[in-house]
């Protein structure tokens, strides 16, 4: 997806020099030969993949005040705890309900348990390395 979302952008002289995907690690464990598949993809079009340990709903319960350190070890896990945590959870959540309940200071909270958000957050511009 996010390579013909990349060629659109191309054909419009608009793609980021920048490019990320966030995927999900679980996925790549169940299948390694389509992760393999997605890296060759990604590196032949210059995308960084952004792995999810397990999965997207670990990371975004990750987000959470007081959960930061919180590992859940499989997806199931994790969406079970972000459940408990964020009642009214469900996937998929649009990005305005998600806005409601995520803000900066949770994406920053997140961004210092996971070093490739923090990468990402450095190239757009919300962390700034002070030297």
């Amino acid at each position: 997806m996010a390579v013909l979302r990349l060629k659109q952008l191309e054909k419009k002289r608009s793609a980021p020099r920048e490019r990320f995907a966030l995927l999900d690690f679980d996925q790549a464990e169940r299948d390694p030969h389509r992760a393999e598949r997605a890296r060759k993809l990604a590196a032949d079009k210059a995308i960084v993949i952004l792995w999810q340990r397990p999965c997207f709903e670990a990371v975004l319960l990750r987000h959470l005040e007081g959960k930061a350190a919180h590992r859940p070890p499989d997806t199931p896990g994790a969406v079970k705890a972000l459940q408990k945590e964020w009642a009214g959870y469900e996937k998929p959540m649009t990005r305005a309900n998600l806005a409601k309940r995520i803000d900066l200071a949770a994406v920053l909270r997140a961004a210092g348990v996971e070093p490739d958000l923090t990468a990402l957050l450095r190239c757009i511009g919300l962390i700034i390395d002070r030297g």
